[in-house]
């Protein structure tokens, strides 16, 4: 009986893990497009984003950059952040080596590469950073743009044209 006992346990821990693996794998299979990451669509309402990931939570008014924009880092998915305008997810960032957009890319990757990948972006000089650049792809409404930084992609932005234009994310 005790090795049955035993065996049940190991069953229940193997079954935990798998879960685990899963749930941490599927992250990893979203990929960033000029309207969307994964399930988080450019335009949804904030509640609907805050049941998509729970501890997603609105940063306090009084505490905010700017008033109609909260910039929140998306829980459980280092590297990655929403921002959210009156209240409607307008752009989501990748800042971090590991995300990608829907053609391969993201931080770290070299600017060559995106290049290849989005041929025709209209390029531009980084704010701040005379040597580096702006990349940047509009997909109607919307758009998805890379900063440089020593010949490598540092920063995606994608979402509403406006807001990717943001430099300073919610200033």
């Amino acid at each position: 009986m005790r090795l049955s006992g035993r065996w049940c346990v190991v069953a229940a821990c193997l079954a935990l893990a798998w879960a685990a693996a899963a749930r941490a794998k599927a992250p990893a299979d979203w990929r960033l497009g000029p309207d969307s990451f994964g399930p988080f669509k450019v335009g949804m309402p904030f509640a609907q984003a805050q049941t998509l990931a729970p501890g997603l939570n609105a940063t306090p008014a009084s505490l905010r950059a700017s008033s109609g924009c909260d910039q929140l880092p998306l829980p459980g998915h280092p590297g990655v952040a929403l921002m959210f305008v009156d209240g409607g997810l307008a752009r989501i960032d990748l800042f971090r080596p590991g995300p990608r957009t829907t053609r391969g890319v993201g931080p770290g990757s070299r600017v060559a590469q995106a290049m290849r990948a989005y041929p025709g972006m209209r390029v531009e000089p980084r704010a701040y950073e005379e040597n580096e650049r702006f990349f940047t792809q509009r997909s109607g409404a919307n758009a998805i743009r890379f900063e440089t930084a020593k010949g490598h992609i540092e920063n995606v932005y994608a979402g509403r044209w406006a807001q990717v234009q943001y430099i300073e994310g919610c200033l």
